[in-house]
């Protein structure tokens, strides 16, 4: 993994700590509930991700560009532990941005010790409904919610503030509520999606019950008031104060270069080829011996990433640089769209293609018919 670097290029990383208190019923994400680890455990994870970040830095002795420390839930380390992991970090110097995910339970005065290392900090709220909190299988409660952004509201920190809405058995106003009452605390940036049913977790029995005119009029009423309030729908699922957008999630959208430490974690590099490197190993098994599968992108591959993460975010795709990337011109690909989506899904500019809201309701048939179009 570490060869694959490139020098000259703005590198990102990512480090994943698989540790939770327990599993929400949603979540498909990687981790291990309290009972699975312990002390000692989480001690030998933060050596060897400490280690594994001394040897990016020996081959990349710069700062890197972003720094995400996600989960899992990063709290469950301890103070000393991710500060010990944020220092090795930032040894070449300070990141444009660092950013750490928490849980609200999690949240408290000892978070001012990172006061001038981290930047950013990403909080699951979810809801603000205790009833929903229940029902998602959240460990937090209200009150623990309340008290996380009471204290991140009179820090120094940036944050962001995750919501999720069309959960069933609740209503469009519950999902206006949870934004309106989060937004109080006046958070710079605000993730907010809708529930996905993803395979493997405890809520996916429920998928064929989905009901899509309801998280259609939740993410469309949710989207509005976002808006009113004052924040940017610059991502297909973010919304962010003018300036204060997530430079770590915009490496990943605009198809930069990060590298991704942990079991579960997942990075993009090379040189003159484009490498995905992955971790599919349990935490006892990368602490025994972490092993990394890499894989090239083919062009294809290369294409179909362009077009999926870019129609996500509001710049949209750059004509020049979907050329640059396939040898294709874009505007080729336009009858096919032109017979499955009406025009008022996309603004088709010279030099630019992006979806409009109404796009992004259907973002993946928009993509479906794009990459059909390429075969």
């Amino acid at each position: 993994m570490i060869e694959l670097i490139d020098r000259e290029k703005p590198l990102s990383l990512y480090i994943h700590v698989p540790f939770c208190s327990s599993k929400c019923s949603y979540c498909a994400f990687y981790s291990e509930p309290q009972g699975a680890w312990n002390k000692s455990i989480i001690e030998r994870y933060t050596d060897l991700i400490s280690n594994q970040i001394g040897k990016c830095t020996e081959k990349y002795p710069h700062p890197f560009h972003t720094v995400y420390i996600g989960g899992g839930n990063p709290g469950k380390l301890g103070e000393k532990n991710l500060l010990k992991i944020l220092e090795k970090a930032l040894s070449a110097g300070k990141p444009d941005e660092v950013t750490v995910e928490l849980n609200p339970e999690d949240v408290g005065p000892w978070i001012s010790s990172m006061e001038g290392i981290v930047d950013r900090i990403s909080i699951g709220i979810q809801s603000m409904n205790e009833k929903m909190l229940s029902f998602l299988g959240r460990n937090a409660t209200l009150k623990e919610n309340t008290r996380a952004l009471e204290t991140l509201s009179s820090s120094r920190f940036s944050f962001n503030a995750d919501i999720i809405t069309s959960v069933p058995g609740f209503s469009v106003e519950d999902t206006l509520e949870d934004i309106r009452k989060v937004s109080l605390y006046g958070p710079d940036h605000i993730s907010f999606y809708s529930l996905v049913y993803e395979e493997g977790t405890k809520f996916y029995p429920l998928y064929e019950k989905r009901d899509e005119e309801y998280e259609e009029k939740c993410l469309r009423e949710g989207w509005h008031l976002l808006k009113e309030l004052g924040y940017r729908h610059y991502e297909v699922s973010n919304f962010a104060k003018p300036g204060n957008e997530a430079k770590h999630n915009l490496v990943y959208w605009n198809l930069g270069a990060y590298i991704g430490l942990g079991p579960g974690a997942e990075g993009r590099t090379g040189r003159n080829e484009v490498y995905t490197i992955r971790s599919n190993q349990d935490v006892f098994e990368f602490l025994e011996k972490p092993v990394y599968d890499v894989e090239i992108l083919d062009r294809m591959d290369r294409i179909v990433d362009y077009i999926m993460l870019k129609l996500r975010i509001e710049e949209g795709i750059d004509k020049a640089e979907f050329e640059k990337l396939s040898g294709l011109s874009f505007d080729s690909l336009l009858p096919f769209l032109e017979k499955e989506c009406p025009g008022e899904c996309y603004i088709n500019a010279k030099e630019s293609f992006r979806l409009t809201e109404e796009g992004l309701m259907v973002l993946d048939n928009i993509v479906r018919t794009l990459v059909l179009a390429l075969v």
